[in-house]
């Protein structure tokens, strides 16, 4: 599979002499038990055609402007400006028929927008435009506002935890996650609440290492600080020395630990991981430690550190 992640199960059977139907269940227990992934790295075709576009809206449209246009797949980027302009909107395209397009049929045709004036790209001083560092994290805030909107409804911790990884993996962006509700060591085995694309070979053989002495461990960091850890690139970070063999076996690159804070007391951590290069700024930090933050209080609650919501009292009878 390393050497060729294309090819079928019926093909890895001859090669190993064994049935398709074994190469089925094998690749379902790697990817169960010693979390397995396979993943394609897609070449973006580049888009030879970029546009600014300046927009006047009309008296008390522009957040509808934006919001708009925002939702639109042409559009990277909207902005809320000051000047001459009120929101600067910018987007790529393949070829310039579709940029105009965009803006006659998409732009100029919005009913909040008075008017547009739009600026070609052709580059930045010093040479072609090219990205200037890894992507960041693409953070889904539908999914984020469908999982913490509203009552809670978790009937237990089990489902809790699995509203937070849903929230971590498929709200925030991550590859794999973790959920710890005691340092690594405190309580052999047990610290681990729920985890989705870690496998336990990596948890067991990193927590030996931190228990005689040879890492001292994101996760225990987190907990004797209180404070998050970015790890850029754990294949190389000094904090994980060593365990830079652990990490690439694994096959994750970043990594994003959070405190889990009810009032003063930790009650939990969630790890973060991300299987590419990834870029986490303080602004996704922030997003990522609000969501921490919300579901805190419930994890609080369901291991007993915190009281249970009040009951609201039943009107008396025949009052309103």
């Amino acid at each position: 599979m390393k050497q060729d992640g294309r090819a079928p199960n019926v093909e890895l059977a001859k090669l190993v002499g064994v049935s398709e139907k074994t190469v089925r269940s094998r690749i379902a227990r790697l990817v169960a038990d010693h979390g397995l992934t396979v993943s394609a790295e897609l070449v973006e075709q580049t888009q030879p055609s970029r546009m600014v576009y300046l927009l006047h809206t009309e008296p008390g449209r522009r957040f509808q402007v934006a919001e708009s246009l925002a939702t639109q797949p042409e559009v990277d980027r909207v902005n809320l400006i000051t000047g001459s302009a009120d929101v600067m909107v910018a987007a790529s395209f393949p070829d310039d028929a579709a940029a105009l397009r965009f803006q006659v049929q998409v732009v100029e045709s919005h009913p909040g927008v008075r008017s547009a004036q739009s600026c070609h790209l052709i580059g930045e001083v010093g040479g072609p435009a090219r990205p200037s560092g890894p992507p960041g994290p693409r953070i889904d805030t539908e999914a984020l506002a469908a999982l913490m909107i509203g009552p809670p409804r978790y009937a237990n911790f089990d489902e809790l935890t699995e509203a937070i990884l849903d929230a971590v993996v498929t709200g925030l962006g991550a590859d794999r996650a973790l959920i710890a509700t005691s340092p690594p060591g405190a309580s052999p085995g047990s610290n681990v609440a729920k985890r989705r694309g870690v496998s336990l070979r990596y948890l067991d053989a990193l927590i030996a290492r931190i228990a005689d002495g040879r890492t001292e461990g994101v996760i225990k960091r987190v907990w004797a600080t209180r404070l998050h850890v970015v790890v850029a690139d754990a294949r190389t970070d000094p904090l994980m020395a060593a365990a830079h063999d652990l990490v690439r076996a694994e096959g994750y690159v970043s990594l994003l630990t959070l405190p889990m804070l009810y009032g003063e007391s930790l009650v939990a951590t969630i790890s973060m991981y991300y299987d590419r290069l990834t870029a986490l700024d303080d602004e996704y930090v922030a997003t990522a430690q609000g969501v921490a933050d919300h579901f805190a209080v419930a994890v609080a609650r369901t291991l007993g550190l915190a009281p249970a919501p009040p009951l609201l009292a039943e009107p008396a009878p025949g009052g309103r």
